[in-house]
Parts: C-alpha cells; structure tokens; sequence
C-alpha cells in the first residue's frame, strides 16, 4: 500500500553517482522525498543511502538496467508506486558513454544507447503520465551538448543523445498542460577521471567563462526548472559556460 504523502517526490535514474548524485542531493536538500535507480554502482548507492538515514525526506534506490527497457521500465514504475502514490518531478538521467567511431560501431552499440537515452526515458514518462499529470509535474531530460556537435569518436552516443532532445519537444507537447518537459545539455561538468591534462586546458580554451562547470551547475538547474520554472517547458537549455557559441 502505498504511503500517502504531503512532500513532493522526485525519481532520478542514474542517481548513485556523478551528476546523478548531485541531483538527488540537491532535492533531497530542498525537501524532496527522492526515488533514484542505479545499475552498476551498488557502492554508490549505499553511499547515497547512508548519507540520508537520518534525514527528515525519504531517500530510495532502486536497481535497473536500462539496457533492457521493456523489463526494467514496469519493475521501477511498479516499486514507486509501492513506496509513494505521488510523482512531482522526473528526471531522466541514466546514461551510456563510450567510443563509437565509424569503422568500429556495431548495431548492438546503436541499440543498447537508445534503450537507455531514448526508449527508457519514453516508456517512463509513459507509465508514470497519470501521477506526473496529477501533480502538475516536470519532466527533465539530462541531454547533451555533443547532440548538437557531434564528436566522430561517439556516433552512437551522440545521435541517441540527439534522438533524446527530440523526444524532450515532443514529449512537452504530449504532456502539455499539465506537464512541463525539458532538457538540459551540459558541456563538460564532470571530467572523467582519466581524461588527459592537455585535452582539458584546450577544452577550456574554448570556454568564454573559462571553467568546466560541476555536478552542483546542473542540480541547480534542475532544482529551478522543477520549483521555479513552471511557465518554462520544450527547451533545450545549454549549460556549457558558452561553449556552444565559440
């Protein structure tokens, strides 16, 4: 049965980690009662988990992978439901990432991306629709700069992250009135670990505010559009430092 409510209630796929982890801890912060998936990063989430034990909101994982979207899609929207019988603000985070050049993509890459960008995001908004609509929700799509300037080393990744900003326009005029559905695409916000010194000094060359954002830019952002930003919806919002420009 679920547990009746008066906080807003936040589901963030992807939410152990990274950008993920920022999110969740920003709404939690703000008084969010928050749902968040992971798949690979257990640790993370147990992390996540013992860092609000003790708070005031209700924080809560779920595992999923997104690879398989016809399995996991019903299996998250089932055990939110058991926990919560509200939904204010989703937020579709999850992401694959890795090297697809055009002599070695394979079809299994194509697919595997856009399970996870664009057919996982579209079956949640599908099966959670009637809460986000009763709520008067938001929906954000966490796009990506590269949708726009594609990077040759990552065709796959970057047409499904395209494919993704698509849907965000389509989706904010299926979801209208009731609904506002966006999208944020960040440059860099969080470098990867192994991403090499001189690579980011000329990265940031490029960068009229001269910086690589953070995790905490985007949660930011979020947190407006979700609280703030009610009159705002089918938009692709750049957060790059003005990399998209140069």
């Amino acid at each position: 049965m679920a547990e009746p409510v008066s906080r807003r209630v936040a589901l963030v796929t992807g939410g152990a980690k990274r950008v993920g982890r920022a999110i969740v801890e920003k709404l939690a912060a703000s008084g969010f009662d928050v749902v968040f998936t992971y798949y690979l990063s257990g640790t993370n989430a147990d992390d996540v988990i013992r860092q609000h034990e003790n708070a005031e909101t209700r924080v809560i994982r779920i595992p999923a992978n997104f690879d398989e979207p016809q399995t996991y899609v019903p299996a998250v929207a089932a055990e939110f439901g058991r926990n919560f019988d509200r939904l204010d603000v989703l937020v579709n985070n999850a992401s694959a990432y890795e090297e697809s050049p055009l002599d070695e993509v394979t079809l299994e890459q194509i697919r595997r991306f856009n399970a996870v960008h664009v057919e996982s995001p579209l079956l949640l908004c599908q099966a959670l629709a009637p809460m986000l609509r009763a709520s008067r929700g938001h929906v954000i799509n966490m796009v990506d700069l590269l949708a726009e300037r594609p990077w040759p080393k990552y065709l796959a990744y970057c047409a499904s992250k395209a494919a993704l900003a698509n849907l965000t326009l389509g989706l904010a005029r299926a979801l209208a009135p009731e609904v506002t559905v966006n999208g944020i695409a960040p440059g860099v916000v969080d470098w990867p670990e192994d991403y090499p010194e001189e690579e980011r000094e000329k990265y940031l060359k490029r960068v009229p505010l001269g910086r690589a954002g953070t995790p905490e830019d985007v949660a930011n952002l979020v947190h407006y559009l979700c609280t703030e930003g009610s009159y705002i919806t089918g938009q692709i919002i750049r957060l790059d430092g003005g990399r998209s420009i140069t």
